[in-house]
């Protein structure tokens, strides 16, 4: 089957969601932003302008900027510029300087799209460049994720010219007589981009002359490939990932049955941060412990593994409580002192055996209390372990002392038995959860 030229009506038909959208296109000034940004025109579509110099090539770079903005004003298209001192950013984190440059960017698309309100960002990355980035991902080992090349689009990002080359790019900005900025660097080899587009890929046509067409087929087979498995993945996830009040819950023993087990805990748990399988096999087979995303914590408990959200603690440690107060934050809290007991609270404490005021805290280590219904006192971290508490549960537990410290309440689990009622109560401390 022939493929089709490029053209502004193949790109709306093969990106129909851009019809009715608000765009910001990345423009550089080079053929390829050039050719994108006339076929978004001969569409009528509503897009916007951003152009970022970085101020590598001295005055080429202001060149760069000066002919897209006349370009816009020109085509009454709404522009955005921005200068960047990428030298400066890529010393503060060690980045190479293409790095440096895609971080920058990037961050400042995310802003205006925000601040404007944009539907989606595009760019002009085409069939060229998802093989270099291919035989990049290649070189430095990767899986079938790193050899699909540049992703055709995500949530907010497409890329329309991606089924497209170089040579057909070229074919179309001279067919229409459009103009465009020629980048220097690009025929340099300093960079290891231009090394493959130099070096790499005409050794690849040479030995195939229809090299890209086959590359192409090649990623929309990987792109299939990569989807049966994701869909595959979902499928076991759905299985062996059970909500439940401790966070998510997974058995240990069904994932030791999942071979290739390494290959598995990748895709498996790769969506959370992590990343190194084998150090969720190593947490498989320690007693206790756990490993962190940036987002999650995979924590050992007995016989599963909990996955846990990550999360800011807004409260402190320890929050002072009046008699006769509501709290909301970080639990629903209600103390009422009153003649009688009602029977409708969750406990009830002899009010008169309690010294004010009252503490609202975590756990800490050595801290004791007497169960009630048991003789005697019980370490904390004991009656935990006897509960089966999971470190999650530990860690969500607030206890209720008073100004001596003494615990009351393990809140929503077990008083005290110094502060239980007895025939002898006349006044009570009502406790509402």
């Amino acid at each position: 089957m022939k493929k089709q030229p490029l053209t502004s009506e193949i790109i709306l038909s093969q990106n129909p969601q851009l019809a009715n959208a608000k765009i910001l296109v990345a423009t550089s000034g080079g053929v390829d932003s050039m050719v994108l940004c006339d076929v978004l025109n001969k569409s009528n579509l509503n897009f916007s302008v951003a152009h970022c110099n970085f101020q590598l090539r001295g005055n080429d770079s202001d060149a760069d900027q000066n002919f897209v903005k006349d370009y816009c004003l020109n085509h009454e298209i709404e522009c955005f510029t921005q200068k960047f001192n990428v030298k400066e950013f890529k010393t503060s984190g060690n980045f190479s300087t293409q790095m440096a440059a895609r971080k920058l960017r990037y961050a400042w698309f995310k802003d205006l799209m925000q601040a404007h309100k944009f539907d989606c960002l595009v760019t002009a990355h085409h069939l060229n460049d998802s093989l270099e980035t291919f035989v990049i991902n290649l070189s430095r080992g990767t899986g079938i994720k790193g050899l699909t090349g540049i992703s055709s689009g995500q949530k907010h990002i497409l890329r329309p010219l991606l089924s497209f080359s170089k040579e057909e790019i070229l074919e179309y900005a001279k067919n229409n007589h459009l103009k465009w900025r020629e980048d220097s660097s690009n025929a340099s080899i300093d960079y290891v981009r231009n090394k493959i587009r130099h070096q790499i890929v005409p050794v690849l046509k040479e030995i195939h002359p229809n090299f890209l067409e086959n590359f192409s087929q090649t990623i929309q087979h990987l792109e299939s490939d990569k989807a049966l498995i994701f869909n595959y993945i979902e499928l076991i996830k759905r299985q062996l990932f059970r909500e439940s009040q401790k966070g998510i819950s997974i058995s240990i023993e069904e994932l030791n049955q999942l071979n290739p087990q390494e290959t598995y805990l990748f895709y498996l748990f790769r969506s959370y941060g992590f990343q190194h399988p084998y150090e969720i096999q190593k947490l498989l087979v320690s007693e206790n412990g756990e490993i962190s995303s940036k987002t999650f914590r995979l924590i050992k408990n007995r016989e599963e593994l909990l996955l846990v959200p990550k999360t800011k603690n807004d409260f402190e440690n320890e929050i002072e409580l009046n008699q006769d107060e509501i709290l909301e934050k970080p639990l629903y809290l209600k103390l009422l002192k009153s003649e009688e007991r009602d029977f409708s609270a969750h406990e009830s404490l002899d009010y008169e055996k309690i010294k004010f005021p009252l503490r609202l805290r975590k756990k800490k280590t050595g801290d004791i209390f007497f169960p009630i219904g048991m003789k005697g006192s019980k370490k904390l971290s004991k009656f935990f372990k006897d509960e089966k508490f999971s470190k999650p549960e530990k860690e969500n537990i607030w206890l209720l002392v008073d100004d001596d410290d003494k615990i009351l309440y393990v809140i929503g689990k077990r008083i005290d038995d110094r502060f239980k009622i007895t025939e002898h109560t006349h006044k009570y401390l009502n406790i509402y959860l």
